[in-house]
């Protein structure tokens, strides 16, 4: 993207307490002197209160249509993050939003093309283009013990994964190549640890997702009714949006999306 604009709004989100991700800080700086031409604006927002909204507004109606899809936790999040997104790009005139989203952890709401396309259509409503530039290139496989342990327990290839070796492209090697990691592949390092949040809501949707439904219908099926679920939800994120346009200071998301 810093070859395409001058300008690149770095956005990161939390919920809950707000954990200092040191690693953050070093990976802007390395932009920067890699980058230097370009502008670049960090901002931390939190999704906590909207997060809760999305996951528990008409629970009882949703838990009847979706089941145990409402354990969706991860999902949720993540459509918190897009709709945070898509208030932060209206007010500052952003029309394309990016991300670094590959064919990783496809059994999450979030990684799955037919949810990827709802999230592409609700952007679209308010002008604006979503795009997942290296959804495509390869995934290293993991090498930490504790990684197989609690992600990567599913013992087979989701579609699209069983091409993948480590000596292809990778998001990693590419930063890696470009002078901004120290080495190809950082995943589970404490390096790892130091830019993200930990995420346990993540184990009682991996229980969810591998145990039940997964053992009894097709992938396909899965993300077929998990693109149902988010077409729903993603409805529900459209109409707080629009009314937040309409009135701010009177809307629903205005609440939700303060930091207290």
């Amino acid at each position: 993207m810093a070859k395409e604009f001058s300008c690149i709004h770095l956005l990161t989100f939390y919920q809950g307490c707000k954990k200092n991700v040191s690693g953050i800080s070093g990976n802007i700086n390395a932009l920067k002197n890699k980058f230097a031409h370009n502008v670049f604006i960090h901002e931390t927002l939190q999704t906590t209160r909207l997060v809760k909204f999305i996951s528990y507004n008409n629970y009882l109606w949703y838990l009847f249509k979706f089941k145990l899809l409402v354990l969706s936790t991860c999902g949720f999040t993540t459509l918190s993050w897009h709709m945070r997104a898509i208030v932060y790009c209206l007010k500052n005139n952003i029309t394309v939003v990016a991300d670094g989203l590959t064919r990783e952890l496809l059994h999450f709401p979030g990684h799955m093309d037919k949810v990827i396309e709802v999230f592409k259509t609700l952007y679209g409503g308010f002008g604006i283009q979503y795009l997942n530039p290296v959804r495509n290139w390869a995934v290293p496989p993991d090498k930490q013990f504790i990684d197989r342990l609690i992600i990567d327990q599913h013992g087979y290839l989701f579609p699209g994964e069983e091409s993948m070796s480590f000596k292809d492209r990778t998001t990693g090697r590419y930063l890696y190549e470009l002078g901004i990691m120290p080495n190809p592949n950082v995943k589970g390092s404490s390096m790892d640890h130091k830019m993200q949040y930990d995420c346990y809501p993540f184990v009682l949707y991996n229980i969810m997702a591998f145990w039940i439904y997964l053992n009894f219908c097709s992938y396909e099926s899965f993300c077929l009714e998990m693109k149902y679920l988010f077409q729903d939800k993603s409805a529900d994120a459209r109409v707080l949006i629009e009314e937040y346009i309409a009135n701010e200071q009177g809307s629903r998301l205005k609440k939700l999306l303060e930091d207290k």
